[in-house]
């Protein structure tokens, strides 16, 4: 039996309300001094909002990448010329960029800030004890078993680390060098084909972790353009957010909105290209997929999903899908469902209905009821 769990954000914040979008986005503003905070209100499409700002932070960024690159031609000889042939100054640039850079920072610090001591063991048993339960017995039955995770907290993985050798799964990481930010602790190198070489002990249960938009841990080093991570526990031990953007690191996560363009990126395009591979790969495609508090606002995995139920009705390819919601009433619950209709481009004829048993609407811990198939 092959599986995929997905899991959105609506599993970390069954852990702590405090991951809402809500909450870091409070956060987020209140750390902004009031030129930035009207910045960021200017990048909003209808008017300032806490509650849905993914896509004026998606701005932003942009506005940095095309800058920057303005900057960077500026900079080359061919720059240069063209300067002095109209007479132009290159002394603001620096300044703007810095400015804009200090947003986006300032973002990923709040999202960083407020998560990093927030998953623990105690937490996980006490909230979560079911959905643990659940996912050590389906884990345990598989043949083969994908975990794609969207949130960036490392709740999947400690889990993990909690009930398995850290040798029985694989995270795609290989030892590196010692870092002198956290004490000489090791780096770990993302590189799945030496990850595996190195480390084929990581494989041989066919459990694997994949951060489809990075975690915590992970970062890239500005001047090698390396992606590595650090393990869990330096992670917590040191006070590495405090001053991150001074080691010539940057937390490599995806933020805000068109995520489509930077899952272009590795790692992202590795674990997306994975996710994918298990969707529409003949000899890839899973059996089995689990779908737990995600929103289905992410393009490109929708249509990866969308690829695998196609798959299933034209290709006589069996497949069963489980999708885990939390909303309450019956409103909301429609207003979801059609979401994931229109996400998944069901149609009329295929799409999933309320009281569909393809859906639970009771959360995470509502899975511990579901058979599991050997």
């Amino acid at each position: 039996m092959k599986r995929v769990v997905l899991t959105g954000n609506g599993l970390s914040v069954a852990l702590n309300s405090d991951f809402g979008l809500q909450s870091i986005t409070e956060r987020f503003f209140d750390r902004l001094d009031d030129s930035h905070r009207e910045f960021i209100k200017h990048h909003m499409k209808d008017k300032y909002s806490q509650l849905d700002f993914e896509e004026a932070i998606a701005s932003i960024e942009q506005v940095f990448d095309s800058l920057e690159h303005y900057q960077k031609f500026l900079f080359s000889d061919n720059g240069n010329n063209f300067m002095n042939a109209y007479e132009l100054s290159n002394k603001e640039f620096e300044a703007h960029l810095k400015a804009i850079q200090t947003i986006i920072h300032e973002y990923t610090s709040s999202i960083l800030d407020l998560i990093i001591n927030n998953v623990r063991q105690k937490d996980i048993e006490e909230k979560l004890q079911p959905f643990v339960d659940w996912s050590l017995e389906t884990i345990d039955s598989s043949d083969e078993i994908d975990l794609f995770t969207l949130n960036f907290d490392l709740l999947l993985e400690t889990i993990l680390l909690t009930y398995y050798d850290k040798r029985n799964f694989a995270d795609f990481h290989y030892r590196g060098k010692k870092w002198d930010a956290i004490d000489d602790e090791y780096q770990y190198y993302f590189d799945p084909d030496r990850s595996r070489q190195i480390h084929p002990e990581n494989y041989t249960k066919n459990i694997r972790l994949h951060h489809l938009h990075g975690s915590l841990s992970s970062f890239k080093d500005l001047r090698s353009g390396r992606i590595f991570k650090i393990t869990t526990d330096s992670l917590r031990e040191h006070n590495l957010y405090e001053n991150i953007f001074e080691l010539g690191v940057i937390p490599s996560i995806v933020t805000g909105g068109g995520k489509s363009l930077k899952v272009q990126q590795n790692p992202f395009h590795y674990y997306y290209t994975e996710f994918k591979k298990k969707m529409v790969i003949d000899d890839e495609l899973c059996d089995e997929l689990y779908i737990i508090g995600y929103s289905f606002r992410d393009e490109h995995i929708n249509k990866a999903i969308a690829e695998r139920i196609v798959k299933e009705r034209r290709e006589d390819k069996p497949f069963n899908m489980v999708i885990v919601d939390y909303a309450k009433d019956d409103s909301t619950k429609l207003e979801f469902l059609q979401r994931v209709n229109k996400a998944l481009k069901l149609g009329r004829k295929y799409a999933i209905e309320l009281g569909d048993e393809r859906v639970l609407f009771d959360g995470a811990n509502s899975v511990k009821d579901l058979p599991i198939n050997v």
